[in-house]
């Protein structure tokens, strides 16, 4: 009960700040991307040496200023900052070692913005020992954050990014609530915040819900309709035709996430497909325009990713 009401005092401190925040504003392109690992999908079209050069080509086609990436292995991350001499990174990999395994990076223009601090927790019962699993997590996960502070303005915000478990359900749910309690801590109040990520749930499972009391799902604030599609995570399959997330976001979120059929309707359910990458944002932060990016390889039915790049322009 005391944790949760303090996330309701972190919320309502959120929306306060965000009423009493100077209008010095600028807009800004953010986005996530998991790029999927480096060591599956060997000798078959979907290898990370097959697909690199095209995934590199779509995130620098989506113009992005900050952006977070999930399952960057140490070989994909010196693959990337060679690929993005224009931006810096910050984020640690998951290793005990800090080094080792994947990474959730964050990347930013540097001549747009400067880091003020950050750092990289692991989402386990001793959040500062590296490398370790848990509640029951397959692997081990971390959140990397930083304060950015823009260039043009002044103005600071705190970027953050996740990649949470894909096998525990309570590490999930427990993962999500640890990394809302640090937000006050990383995140000082009046500070926007920006939080990305493979969330590995739909928005109606509890992580979802516990970070919505807190923050808004840019989706449903974009004050344009939502491009693209639904789903964001495709397990390499193509599909010629994508359900439109503009058309899913007005059915029942039970319906478009696939817990139940339209009410009264005998026709199978809507296959909307799995949404699990997200990008939030605090009280008081516009977002202007919001889409999911189902671009293929050049010439092919493929992708360069089993997951779809999720992008939005906001204003601080």
């Amino acid at each position: 009960m005391k944790r949760l009401s303090m996330l309701a005092a972190f919320a309502a401190s959120l929306c306060a700040a965000a009423a009493e925040s100077p209008r010095a504003t600028a807009s800004l392109r953010v986005g996530t991307y998991n790029i999927r690992l480096s060591t599956g999908d060997n000798g078959t079209p979907n290898a990370w040496t097959e697909r690199r050069d095209d995934l590199v080509a779509l995130i620098r086609k989506l113009d992005l200023d900050a952006f977070g990436l999930q399952e960057v292995r140490p070989e994909q991350a010196k693959f990337l900052d060679k690929s993005f001499p224009d931006y810096a990174k910050y984020g640690e990999h998951r290793g005990a070692d800090r080094k080792s395994d994947e990474a959730s990076s964050i990347y930013f223009r540097t001549n747009r913005f400067e880091c003020v601090r950050g750092g990289t927790f692991w989402l386990s019962e001793t959040p500062d020992t590296p490398g370790l699993k848990g509640w029951g997590a397959a692997c081990p996960r971390v959140c990397s954050w930083a304060l950015l502070r823009d260039r043009r303005t002044g103005r600071q915000f705190c970027f953050a990014n996740t990649h949470t478990d894909h096998a525990s359900a309570l590490a999930r749910k427990e993962g999500m609530l640890l990394i809302i309690r640090r937000m006050q801590e990383f995140a000082p109040p009046g500070t926007p915040i920006v939080f990305t990520g493979d969330h590995n749930c739909r928005e109606t499972d509890e992580p979802a819900q516990a970070v919505a009391k807190t923050l808004k799902n840019a989706i449903y604030v974009s004050e344009t309709p939502p491009e693209g599609p639904w789903r964001t995570f495709t397990g390499w399959k193509w599909r010629d035709r994508e359900y439109p997330a503009a058309d899913a976001i007005k059915l029942d979120p039970d319906v478009r996430n696939g817990r139940r059929s339209q009410p009264g309707d005998d026709k199978p359910r809507v296959n909307c497909g799995p949404r699990i990458d997200y990008i939030y944002v605090s009280p008081g932060v516009k977002v202007r325009r919001y889409a999911t990016h189902a671009d293929p390889r050049p010439g092919t039915k493929l992708y360069p990713s089993d997951h779809f790049p999720v992008t939005a322009e906001i204003e601080l």
